[in-house]
């Protein structure tokens, strides 16, 4: 089973979140991008990988451990994004402005009682929600455009679970189905 840790939104930051994407899309032109789904924005904290049973339930151990402690927050979008860079972007993504330092820290527990249990999460933690990934050279321009426009769209979004996700590749693109979903206070 290939599992993560991640965080849904709530439908109009979904919908801020799809009206940037669908803004850069059109300026991306043909096939340039293989965009999210609007139905998979979410925020990772940690990719786990394939894992068995036993380590499905480390994790949720983890989560449950994790999340008793901790209390909703507020999040907002933020700046429009590349990684590694916006000059030789591979993905492009929307920051977080407001709960940036609340995503940190719970990320970072979290991520700590997974390596306590013998999980190595990947990669340092960004808060960011991932749109696309850069298939091809993106046209003149599309970068500085995608950002001005995220810039003029505003949205909040209430975190106030962490699931475990089980990731589910396919042709057509990966779907998502919770393992478990835990509240925060």
């Amino acid at each position: 089973m290939r599992l993560f840790v991640a965080s849904f939104f709530e439908p109009l930051f979904v919908e801020a979140i799809s009206d940037i994407a669908g803004r850069a899309r059109a300026n991306a032109g043909s096939d340039a991008v293989k965009w999210v789904e609007r139905r998979n924005y979410h925020l990772s904290y940690a990719f786990l990988g394939e894992v068995g049973p036993a380590a499905v339930e480390r994790a949720v151990q983890c989560v449950d451990e994790v999340v008793a402690g901790c209390r909703a927050f507020t999040l907002s979008l933020g700046p429009f994004g590349a990684f590694p860079s916006a000059a030789a972007p591979r993905v492009l993504w929307l920051g977080v402005d407001k709960g940036a330092a609340a995503l940190r820290e719970l990320a970072g527990k979290l991520r700590g009682e997974l390596s306590l249990r013998g999980f190595e999460p990947d990669k340092r933690f960004e808060p960011h929600i991932t749109v696309g990934r850069v298939r091809r050279r993106l046209p003149e321009g599309f970068f500085d455009s995608a950002a001005d426009y995220a810039k003029t769209r505003t949205a909040e979004s209430v975190l106030s679970s962490v699931e475990v996700m089980e990731s589910l590749l396919a042709p057509e693109g990966a779907s998502y189905r919770p393992v478990c979903s835990r509240r925060l206070l």
